[in-house]
């Protein structure tokens, strides 16, 4: 499974702009006066202006080479402040053999860079950049009913990594065991790593396989179709 473009929505949208284009040094790829597409790495990223003030909140991860950790913490850190948990700016995780890091965008969103040490392709560039962003590794999924979410991404074959049952109360990895890529389902209230903010059930759209789109709208209902373009 791929997560191969995500629409994430924002009332912020220039600063999102200046954010990503600014801080990080994206290239906008494609932009009209509602939306702008970066890519990271293979896959897609857009931001979209939202239609309403709701509170959203979102997370997802950044793939980063498995051997240029250190080299992409200490291109971050001259960008942005990292985030802190129990005194430590990164967690390595020993289950699945990788390291991560953790910051904000501009709407306090929670990013993360994470190397995958024995899945993610090696790097041998001389400089840590961008052009080292590998693909969406993680993209959230705050849902109302978790189980509900979980029944109907199970009609087109997604489901937990592990092949344990959906837990509501906590967070599931969704995709194939030893990927690169999950969908977090998350229920509401969940606080995040290296942040205090708690998940929101918040509109998105997430494009999987470049075959199907997952969409949660502003009212929170789910929605699964092909993709048609």
């Amino acid at each position: 499974m791929r997560i191969t473009e995500t629409t994430l929505y924002t009332n912020r949208l220039d600063e999102m702009k200046r954010f990503y284009t600014g801080k990080l040094g994206l290239s906008v790829i494609e932009e009209d006066s509602t939306s702008f597409r970066i890519n990271l790495g293979e896959d897609a990223l857009v931001f979209q202006e939202a239609a309403t003030i709701q509170e959203r909140q979102y997370h997802f991860a950044i793939n980063i080479p498995s051997n240029r950790f250190k080299e992409a913490k200490e291109w971050i850190k001259s960008r942005v402040l990292l985030l802190i948990e129990d005194g430590e700016d990164e967690i390595y995780f020993e289950g699945i053999d990788a390291s991560s890091l953790y910051f904000y965008d501009a709407d306090e969103n929670v990013v993360e860079l994470i190397a995958r040490h024995s899945i993610n392709p090696e790097s041998d560039a001389e400089v840590f950049s961008t052009d080292d962003f590998l693909g969406i590794g993680e993209m959230s999924l705050t849902a109302v009913d978790p189980l509900h979410v979980a029944q109907e991404l199970a009609n087109i074959e997604i489901h937990r990594r592990d092949g344990n049952p959906i837990d509501e109360r906590h967070l599931n990895f969704l995709g194939a065991p030893n990927s690169d890529t999950y969908i977090l389902l998350v229920p509401e209230g969940r606080v995040w790593l290296f942040s205090p903010k708690l998940s929101i059930p918040s509109p998105i759209q997430m494009t999987i396989n470049r075959q199907y789109v997952i969409e949660i709208d502003e009212n929170h209902k789910l929605n699964i179709y092909l993709n048609k373009k």
